[in-house]
């Protein structure tokens, strides 16, 4: 596992499966995990995107279906003119 203690991530994408992240500031990033082996600790986020993948996101579908999670709200249909 790649250990991260201290790092500031900023605009980046960082997968964090195989990680271990201490004390750790992530700003404006994509947070991927598939399910993998993770440990998080005293970390801090700050308009971050959460993307699951694999096994990660079956679970998510799973917890959704049953009520314990909520449905990311669907975006709004885009709007047509008429002139």
């Amino acid at each position: 596992m790649t250990r991260h203690e201290g790092k500031t991530f900023e605009n980046e994408n960082v997968v964090l499966d195989e990680g271990v992240f201490i004390n750790c500031v992530f700003k404006n990033c994509s947070l991927e995990y598939s399910g993998g082996d993770v440990y998080v600790q005293a970390c801090q986020g700050d308009g971050c995107q959460l993307i699951w993948r694999g096994a990660a996101q079956r679970t998510v579908f799973l917890l959704q279906g049953l009520g314990l999670m909520a449905q990311p709200p669907t975006p709004p249909a885009p709007t047509t003119r008429v002139q």
